[in-house]
C-alpha cells in the first residue's frame, strides 16, 4: 500500500495547511498545482485511499482535509467518520465529481463541514474552504436546498425536547436561516445585524445544544426539531 506523501514548499509560516484525500492521480495532480499558486494554503499530504487519509491525518493534523467520497476500500463517508471519531476539532470538506444526495448526506451526518463539486472554478473552492475554516457550512448552491431539506425531513428526532433548552425566537429564527445554507454574512442582512452579533447568538446556540460546529448545531436542531422544513423563512 502507498503511503500518503508529504509535501514540501517555501509556503509562508501560517498558511493553512491542507489534506487531499483522492483515488484520481489527475484530481490530486490538479489541486496540487491550484494550490502551488495559493500563497494562503499549502497542501502538507496527498492520499490516495481512505485508510491512509485517516493515518495522514493522524500524522499531520492539518487545518482542512478535502475528502472524495467515492474510493476503493473504505468510502470517504467512512473516512470522515473515523477522522471525526478520533478527531472530534477536524475540519472536513467532502467533494465529488457528481451530485449524489445519499452520500453528502450521509458524509454531513458523521461530521463532514461542508461539500463542494470537483467541477467548481477555483475561486469557489477557495471561498468554501474559507467559509469551513471560519465555522460555516460551505455547500454547493446547486445542492444546498435540496440537501438540507433532506436533512430535516430524514434525520430522526431526538427524545429530548427542544424547547426546554432555552432556545429563544431570535435564536430560532437564525436557525433557520442557517438551514439555508446560508453565511454570517448573508444571515446578518437577514436579520439586520453586525455579523459579529451572528457569531455571538451561533457560540450561545452551540452552548445550549452542546455543539461546537456550524453543521453541528444545524444537525442537533433538526434532531430537537426546533427547525420545520415546510416553514423555513424566505429570504428577503
Amino acid at each position: 500500500m502507498l503511503v500518503a506523501e508529504p509535501l514540501t514548499s517555501g509556503r509562508m509560516v501560517d498558511a493553512h495547511r491542507v489534506l487531499l484525500v483522492d483515488d484520481d492521480v489527475v484530481v490530486r495532480a490538479f489541486f496540487e498545482n491550484f494550490f502551488a499558486g495559493q500563497p494562503e494554503w499549502e497542501i502538507v499530504a496527498s492520499a490516495c485511499n481512505g485508510e491512509e487519509g485517516v493515518a495522514a491525518y493522524a500524522a499531520h493534523e492539518p487545518d482542512l482535509v478535502l475528502m472524495d467520497l467515492q474510493m476503493p476500500g473504505i468510502s470517504g463517508v467512512e473516512a470522515t467518520r473515523r477522522i471525526k471519531d478520533d478527531h472530534p476539532e477536524a475540519c472536513v470538506i467532502v467533494m465529488t465529481s457528481f451530485v449524489s444526495d445519499d452520500l453528502i448526506v450521509a458524509a454531513l451526518r458523521v461530521g463532514a463541514a461542508g461539500y463542494l463539486e470537483k467541477g467548481a472554478d477555483g475561486e469557489a473552492v477557495l471561498q468554501g474552504l474559507r467559509q469551513a475554516l471560519r465555522g460555516e457550512m460551505p455547500l454547493s448552491a446547486s445542492v444546498r436546498q435540496c440537501l438540507v431539506t433532506r436533512l430535516l425531513e430524514d434525520e430522526p428526532p431526538d427524545v429530548e425536547d427542544g424547547r426546554s433548552l432555552g432556545v429563544t425566537c431570535r435564536e430560532r429564527e437564525l436557525l433557520g436561516w442557517l438551514a439555508h445554507g446560508m453565511t454570517n454574512q448573508e444571515i446578518a442582512r437577514q436579520m439586520y445585524l453586525a455579523e459579529g452579533s451572528v457569531k455571538q447568538y451561533l457560540h450561545a446556540l452551540g452552548a445550549k445544544l452542546g455543539e461546537g460546529s456550524r453543521t453541528g448545531i444545524l444537525m442537533r436542531a433538526i434532531r430537537l426539531r426546533l427547525v420545520d422544513p415546510y416553514r423555513l423563512p424566505r429570504p428577503r
